[in-house]
């Protein structure tokens, strides 16, 4: 009896389960179940077309599919209950205990089969909900997306590109707005993403969203603004207008915009680019050339060349448009024409000092000139407009190179921030971390790019690999950038800048055989590092003939005689800089410069200029800029205390040099002429030592790195 008990319930409910779906079957629930989910899934996709199309809310989406959801159960048990016969609809009568029983499974079935519903829809709510609760993101921020060009003339696509990029500058002269960069939100609307995601990634609030069509003499341009968080439509527009009208539209719509987002500040802070409809046409159309060179890596000069002629017409059209001149001097400089840029950037200044665009095209054109008036420039271009990235950047850059190596990283912060599918951000935020060796910062830098840039579908992953293998080699991971680099080659085989690099690293490592194996013609680089200083010059000094304005090339070629006791040639060399006034005029544009001022000084020391060196030397060390994890800065001035003839405070900010993550380059240490007054030293000794060991124990982790990688050489 006890082993029959178990045998008999089995079988009961065998019968049970068979009755049950013999029930379903019979009562063509699981038909109905499938014809609803077809209707349902049909009518769910309708929905969202046309809201698409029409610019519709987002929650119409939304609430068709919980509609359908909620529908589900309420179907099948009309299905059950009821029987559709030739006579119409008659409820079922369900006598046996056993169909009762059958009924009240189906119930309790189809409640958790909605249940189930839900949880399965639920990650991808919790996905959208993200974002939000990662970082609190400003109420008063925006993304002005691309507009799309609706119409079936492909050659209109700058009248809508030109309008949300016009918006999106007005936006930006709003006191305390915050606007996402122009190239972010290109970006983001280039990799398909929803409202909300796109709202997460880009850190704001609202959305931007529309369209520009243009047909015969009619234009019909539909905006809608978009709630980041819920993907809720908060302003839904169309307006219909003729085509010289373009400019009323906008200012329509940023006055709309802004006054829902910002209801407290007045939009006539926000000034557009011209309030004349010619002028307007034609610097949407240059503007629309100008980003197409701006956006390649290569200059179409051609192209450059219409954008410049079209910017000079609507100076014309409007001769009051700041902007206008504004942007002809700056595409004079993106072409290299220092000369013509000035007359228009000069008169933007006296039209209108106060917008970022003039200011920041100012400070560039200073940059180029070399005039030290530039950060003052770059930073006015940051107090009016805090959105604007390039301005951000150079005032980050020109603040940094004037000799202040402890910087201020809140613009290159600033600069991300606004700006963060731009892998340039991340890359001088992360060069300002790893040339002052902070390497916790650069790490989390480095893991942020590989987060946003690095993956399958990913156009930037080549560039992605190269910025990180540069970060690693700065903080003196050596061995994981070669592995970065060859992940590089491995994917653009032909590109001999990663056959360059590879050669670069395994000479800073110390590995001459293996670096001459990939570049048997040695370049500069690889010669500096060996030491090779007469090949070095004869290199250097058929560069200079062939690339005359590469400065770096001469600062090379003066490092090399000075090594070799040609004191006078690296003086006259020297002097076609700009050294040392380059410096002492605080014109500093990259580390390059400074390196040459301390050649000045060490060649001017070794030629028996005495006095001038002294004067230098003192004039170029700062007590208060000490950063023991930066070798670079650390060693000059060490250099320079040593000219100085201070040898003990030389000695001790040598000593520093141990305690940096980076790997010093022994050239300096070995063959600069301050470097020759120390090496009695027993201290001095002892740094050589650290160097060659670093360089060693690089060289033996390699293998290893390599294939922990997965990749080999």
């Amino acid at each position: 009896m006890l082993l029959a008990a178990p045998d008999a319930i089995f079988t009961a409910q065998t019968m049970s389960n068979n009755s049950f779906f013999e029930e379903l079957t019979k009562r063509k629930v699981l038909r109905a179940a499938a014809i609803y989910f077809a209707v349902a899934w049909a009518a769910v996709e309708v929905v969202v077309t046309i809201v698409d199309q029409l610019f519709l809310p987002q929650w119409v989406s939304t609430l068709a599919v919980i509609l359908f959801v909620m529908g589900f159960p309420i179907a099948m048990f009309l299905s059950w209950t009821f029987d559709l016969t030739a006579s119409g609809l008659q409820r079922a009568t369900v006598d046996s205990r056993r169909g009762k029983a059958s009924l009240v499974g189906a119930t309790i079935l189809l409640f958790v089969g909605t249940a189930g519903l839900f949880f399965l829809i639920r990650p991808d709510l919790q996905t959208q909900e993200q974002p939000t609760r990662v970082s609190a993101i400003p109420a008063n921020s925006i993304a002005v997306m691309p507009f799309d060009n609706a119409g079936q003339d492909a050659s209109d696509s700058y009248l809508s590109e030109g309008l949300s990029d016009n918006l999106r500058d007005q936006f930006g002269q709003l006191p305390d707005m915050r606007v996402a960069a122009r190239s972010s939100s290109i970006i983001a609307r280039e990799q398909g993403l929803d409202a909300v995601t796109i709202a997460g990634q880009l850190g704001v609030a609202n959305l931007v969203e529309g369209s520009v069509r243009r047909q015969g003499n009619r234009m019909r341009v539909s905006v809608q603004l978009i709630e980041g968080t819920t993907g809720l439509s908060l302003l839904s527009r169309t307006f219909e207008r003729g085509p010289r009208e373009l400019l009323l539209v906008q200012n329509e719509i940023a006055a709309e915009i802004a006054a829902l987002v910002m209801p407290d500040v007045a939009l006539a802070a926000a000034k557009p680019a011209t309030r004349d409809a010619s002028a307007n046409e034609l610097m949407l159309l240059a503007h629309h050339y100008e980003m197409q060179v701006r956006d390649r890596e290569d200059v179409d000069v051609e192209i450059l060349g219409k954008a410049i002629e079209l910017y000079r017409q609507a100076t014309e059209a409007d001769p009051t448009s700041a902007l206008a001149y504004s942007r002809l001097a700056g595409t004079l400089l993106y072409l290299g024409d220092i000369e013509q840029a000035e007359a228009p950037i000069f008169k933007a200044m006296s039209l209108d000092p106060d917008l970022s665009e003039v200011q920041h095209t100012l400070g560039l054109y200073y940059w180029a000139r070399r005039r030290p008036e530039a950060m003052a420039a770059f930073a006015r271009a940051v107090e009016l407009n805090p959105n604007n990235p390039d301005a951000l950047q150079y005032y980050a850059v020109s603040y940094w190179n004037r000799q202040d190596r402890a910087g201020n990283p809140e613009p290159f912060q600033l600069a991300v921030a606004v700006d963060p599918l731009t892998l340039s951000r991340h890359a001088a935020l992360g060069d300002y971390y790893a040339k002052n060796g902070r390497v916790e910062e650069t790490d989390e830098v480095i893991e942020r790019i590989q987060e946003l840039f690095i993956n399958d579908q990913s156009n930037r992953r080549v560039e992605a690999y190269r910025v990180i293998d540069a970060l690693l080699a700065q903080i003196g991971r050596v061995d994981e950038a070669i592995a970065w680099t060859i992940r590089a080659r491995d994917l653009e085989p032909g590109n001999v800048d990663h056959i360059h690099r590879l050669a670069d690293h395994f000479a800073v490592i110390g590995d001459f055989d293996t670096a001459l194996e990939l570049e048997p013609e040695a370049g500069l680089g690889i010669l500096f590092r060996m030491r090779r200083y007469p090949d070095l010059i004869d290199v250097a000094e058929f560069l200079m003939i062939d690339q005359p304005h590469d400065i770096v090339v001469r600062y090379i070629l003066a490092f090399g005689h000075t090594a070799v006791g040609n004191y006078e040639d690296a003086l006259r060399i020297l002097a076609t800089t700009g050294q040392p006034n380059v410096v002492l005029e605080n014109t500093v544009r990259s580390a390059a410069d400074v390196e040459g001022f301390h050649t000045f000084m060490n060649a001017s020391y070794a030629n028996g200029d005495l006095e001038t060196a002294i004067r230098l030397a003192n004039g170029n060390f700062d007590p208060d800029m000490n950063t023991a994890r930066d070798w670079w800065y650390n060693f000059h001035s060490s250099c320079s205390l040593a000219i100085a003839g201070r040898e003990d405070e030389a000695i001790d900010y040598l000593g520093t040099l141990e305690n940096s993550p980076q790997v010093p380059w022994e050239p300096y240490l070995r063959d600069s002429v301050c470097m020759n007054l120390l090496e009695g030293r027993p201290e001095y000794q002892q740094i050589i030592e650290h160097v060659e060991s670093r360089k060693q124990e690089l060289r033996q982790k390699l293998p290893a790195t390599l294939e922990q990688f997965g990749v080999s050489l």
